[in-house]
């Protein structure tokens, strides 16, 4: 021991005699060089590969514009207008709002509790469809572009749009109206940089979550601004809609160009022309001559315009803002609804279309939050009946009552928003509203009811209720109709008696649904702590499809379950129309691995993007293996076969990313997989089904934020703390004009995000008493709830928050629960992203909805989504920190 020590002790002064020596000897010194090396080998082979692969992109696109421009030369013929289709009403509606006149009961009379729909007018059953991506992704703003990039701000329905867009781009012009003409056109179109405007609309578009729809009409003012002549509107919203994966069609008749537009639901009151077996609608002109158009579509462009409203509009200005009263029962005071006049022009803006549409639409945050805080304390407590009851005499009272066609002059069914913003409404919008708060405060499952000139509702209970019931896909719904003034639950109308109604199903997704509950409960029996949700879906077949992950030992029925090797393992799982579970298929994992993306097929097929390292098995079958982070594109059937294993494995070095698309036919043939160079692609992981059920995967390869890595390359190990750590990045991003709170937080999460094992609150404490010593005085609920928690980095990206003695935790308006998981994404340089798994919820003291993200920015902005409906929240965290 003695001999040790002095050897020790030589080794220390040598080292401190000559410099030369240092670089020889200190270990770390030889890893920093080894790393240095790698680094370099990796930095050489990432660039000659991203140059091939720019080269290969750009001739694909290059390719691709070409054969549509010769195509436009000659691929016009003329097509026959269709007359558009008026949304069928059989009878007129009432006029006066029908009253219910209560009747003797006759026991004898009672309609079977079990009155089914006919055979031929089975229950309609439609779930939102995505449309599959382009083989051209949205690409992102090109190297060289800064020259020609121009602010524009559009007025967009009276919110201020701020875009960007080539200068270029007003100079476009058509020269004549004929076919030779248009391939001209889209030949000077591609030549400029439209990418700009497309980058900057599409990030617009989902701050605000606009839709397809939104999409469009985002283009049409901004064409109006651009150009003064309506053929080159319409030329330039044509390009651009197809540079942006749209099949949408230019035709002409004489010298006018007509834009038509692919929708995936029927539109009424637009004419229409079928080609290939697709309605194109005109939705500005309208033509009474002949029309020529073409027939193929652009190579790059594969989707039609969704109607579909299924997340919250987020379009909320104090100037834009206008205040509608609603009056609940037995409430002396009305209730003040702040509402944005930029929404409801916009969706007034809406061509008429499919019920499903109105009755799956999001209703604005504002209005929700305001409405459910109202409204909940008032039903907790009561019973489902009497809380269904509360809602139908809300719905009969509150509201004036007027057909559209005295109202509008046409039919016009109203989104959730729009029921408050209008005078008058009819049954249809009553429907609409009522549907939307039974399943969102009651969470039970609820069908919309159409009779020939009229429509009601259905809710499914826990408990059997007297009255009109129907058996749809399974389950038995009681009629409520929230039109029939003071009608109770099973009532009908008389002159509806005889009819047999068809059911509308709508996408019951609320976490606080019946068959969703009673999911979760089964999973997590026996179970808890060691096992999570992470997503959740249900297929066009009544499958309700749910995956996450466990760790240590489960129980799922009958059957254990244990991790390999003491990590975290995915799970998939299969539930019937009933909640009882058909298959649960575990996903075995050597390092870690994390479900980055996930959708199911109309069939109740599962695609899932996992990033791993390691190897992953399914029982016993080796389906990848990799040292460094991977993806694993995985398909399996709804039999729990896997149909899909496509291993994506590119090395990049740090920092640096590949982005990559692969297209597989529902059996899991491979159509296309190409990779991208991350500067030129801008998309997040991603994967969609279409109507052909075809499957589109998109994802990144690379630098994945939150995943375990090296001690940082500055410090060496025996030097290392989380504090000097801390310190390092507070001044880089105080030196980067960071908000100073928000640096405080950039610090922590960036620690987070590059290092395994764990930081307590203690940490971040500690460096805010250092650099803001008023801090704790000046915002003691912040500065307690730091101390009650520590984060722990767990490998595969998932960062697990631990409470002090397993209390809930309030932090900026968050409710954070013991063991919740949230993944950290650094979206920009300027911004984070934190993505919450589980645990967290964001809310006031009476009504708490499940938290999905906060993204912070530098300036102090951070901007909240949340519930299923991905509702948006802006505030600065100088409004929450002093």
């Amino acid at each position: 021991m003695k001999h040790l020590l002095i050897f020790s002790i030589l080794i220390f002064c040598a080292e401190t005699w000559s410099l030369a020596q240092i670089s020889e000897k200190d270990p770390f010194e030889r890893m920093n060089k080894a790393y240095e090396a790698k680094m370099q080998r990796m930095e050489q082979d990432y660039a000659q590969k991203t140059e091939r692969m720019q080269k290969e992109y750009e001739s694909r696109m290059k390719k691709m514009n070409a054969a549509f421009e010769n195509y436009l030369k000659k691929g016009f013929s003329e097509v026959e207008q269709n007359e558009e289709t008026v949304k069928k009403v059989e009878v007129p509606k009432p006029i006066d709002q029908p009253v219910f006149v209560p009747t003797p009961i006759d026991k004898a009379n009672l309609p079977s509790k079990s009155l089914k729909t006919s055979q031929t007018q089975a229950p309609k059953i439609l779930l939102e469809e995505a449309p599959a991506y382009s083989i051209s992704p949205i690409i992102a703003s090109p190297q060289g572009m800064s020259t020609y990039k121009q602010a524009l701000t559009v007025d967009f329905f009276g919110s201020k749009a701020k875009l960007y867009i080539d200068h270029r781009t007003s100079q476009l012009q058509l020269s004549e109206v004929k076919p030779k003409a248009f391939a001209n056109y889209w030949n000077e179109f591609t030549a400029t940089y439209f990418q700009i405007y497309l980058e900057s609309m599409l990030h617009y578009a989902q701050e605000t979550n606009l839709n397809d729809w939104g999409i469009y009409q985002l283009m049409d003012q901004t064409s109006k601004q651009l150009f003064s002549s309506d053929n080159d509107r319409d030329m330039w919203k044509w390009a651009m809609l197809n540079q942006a994966g749209y099949q949408a069609k230019i035709g002409y008749s004489g010298n006018t160009v007509c834009l038509m537009l692919p929708f995936m639901q029927q539109v009424f009151e637009k004419p229409y022309y079928s080609i290939s077996g697709n309605n194109y609608y005109l939705i500005d002109d309208q033509i009474n001559t002949r029309l020529y158009t073409y027939e193929d579509n652009f190579g790059g462009a594969s989707k039609k315009i969704d109607l579909n409203l299924p997340y919250s509009l987020n379009l909320t200005s104090e100037s834009n803002s206008v205040t509608k009263s609603t009056r609940l029962p037995n409430e002396k005071d009305a209730l003040q609804l702040h509402m944005d006049q930029t929404i409801m022009a916009f969706l007034a803006s809406y061509p008429q279309t499919d019920n499903t549409v109105y009755l799956n639409a999001a209703m604005s945050g504002s209005i929700k939050d305001d409405l459910y805080e109202y409204i909940k304390p008032r039903i907790d407590g009561m019973s489902e009946k009497d809380a269904v009851t509360y809602l139908l005499n809300y719905l009969h009272h509150s509201f004036e009552y007027k057909t559209d066609r005295d109202q509008f002059g046409k039919e016009k069914m109203f989104f959730p928003d729009e029921i408050f913003y209008y005078p008058y409404s009819d049954c249809e919008d009553r429907t609409v509203l009522f549907t939307r708060l039974v399943n969102d405060l009651l969470g039970l499952d609820v069908v919309a009811l159409t009779y020939f000139s009229h429509m009601a509702a259905a809710v499914s209970f826990t408990q059997p209720i007297d009255g009109y019931n129907f058996d749809v896909a399974g389950k038995t719904y009681t009629i409520c109709d929230p039109t029939y003034i003071n009608a109770p639950i099973g009532a009908v109308m008389p002159e509806y008696e005889g009819y047999k109604p068809l059911a509308i199903k709508i996408n019951n997704h609320n976490q606080l649904g019946n068959i969703w509950q009673m999911i979760a409960k089964s999973i997590d029996k026996n179970n808890e702590g060691r096992i999570f949700i992470n997503d959740r879906q249900m297929s066009e077949n009544g499958k309700y499809i749910v995956s996450g992950w466990f760790s240590d030992q489960v129980t799922i029925g009958d059957k254990s379950y244990q991790a390999a090797s003491e990590t975290r393992d995915l799970w998939f799982a299969s539930f019937g129309e009933n909640g009882s579970m058909e298959w649960f298929l575990p996903v075995q994992s050597s390092d870690y691995s994390y479900t980055q993306a996930f959708n199911v097929g109309k069939q109740g097929n599962i695609y899932a993007l996992i990033n791993y390292a390691g190897s992953l098995h399914i029982n016993q079958r080796k389906l990848c293996q990799s040292e460094t982070p991977a993806h694993l594109i995985l398909g399996l059937s709804n039999q729990a076969q896997p149909i899909i294993t496509e291993n994506i494995d590119f090395e990049v070095p740090d920092g640096k990313k590949l982005a990559f698309y692969g297209k597989y036919r529902p059996d899991g043939t491979k159509v296309d997989l190409l990779s991208f160079p991350i500067d030129q692609v801008r998309f997040a992981s991603q994967i969609t089904v279409d109507s052909k059920n075809e499957v589109v995967v998109r994802g990144v390869v690379g630098e994945i934020e939150g995943l375990t890595k090296d001690v940082p390359i500055t410090l060496s190990s025996a030097q290392y703390s989380a504090e000097d750590q801390l310190e390092s990045y507070l001044k880089n991003y105080r030196n980067s004009s960071t908000n100073q709170h928000m640096a405080s937080l950039f610090a922590a999460i960036k620690l987070l995000s590059q290092n395994g094992g764990s930081m307590t609150g203690l940490t971040i404490r500690n460096l805010l008493m250092k650099n803001n010593p008023g801090f704790r005085k000046k915002n003691p609920d912040v500065y307690k709830g730091l101390l009650s928690m520590q984060f722990v980095a767990n490998k595969g990206g998932i960062v697990q928050v631990q409470t002090y003695k397993g209390q809930n935790v309030s932090l900026f308006s968050m409710r954070i629960k013991n063991n919740s998981n949230m993944q950290i994404k650094e979206t920009g340089r300027d911004e984070f992203q934190l993505q919450f798994l589980n645990g967290v919820e964001v809310g006031k003291a009476i009504v708490w909805y499940p938290l999905n993200s906060v993204t912070l920015s530098n300036n102090g902005d951070m901007l909240f989504d949340y519930d299923d409906d991905h509702a948006k929240r802006k505030v600065n965290i100088n409004e929450i920190v002093d």
